[in-house]
């Protein structure tokens, strides 16, 4: 079980968006960043609805894999990253969440970055 309450107050006044969904796809958080993120698709509203109604066909089958490789033990996180309009790069992370050992969901971060701050290692 996932504490929402506990995500909350560790994810207020983080400058990403950090949305959370459960291991049955259900979005059960959204920070203020995610909030606003995602207002044309229904902002707050996304709180209980399930993760893959929000998405393409294409991107269903993605979140399925991903959410496969998670409970199979590859706790890799999955990394994207979008140019949008204007050049801005925008990067997406999903990290599994694991609680007691067991895959309880995953954490995605959305989070826009300046190319002349991100160096390659």
């Amino acid at each position: 079980m996932i504490d929402k309450a506990a995500l909350g107050n560790l994810f207020e006044g983080l400058r990403a968006a950090v949305t959370i969904a459960d291991q049955d796809f259900q979005i059960c958080f959204m920070n203020d960043r995610a909030v606003a993120f995602y207002a044309e698709g229904g902002g707050e509203k996304l709180v209980g609805q399930n993760l893959l109604d929000c998405h393409r066909d294409e991107h269903k089958t993605v979140i399925r894999a991903a959410y496969d490789r998670y409970r199979a033990g590859d706790l890799t996180p999955t990394r994207y990253h979008a140019r949008k309009e204007g050049g801005a790069l925008e990067s997406i992370v999903h990290i599994p969440l694991m609680v007691g050992g067991q895959f309880r969901g995953v954490a995605e971060l959305i989070w826009n970055e300046r190319a002349d701050l991100v160096f390659e290692g």
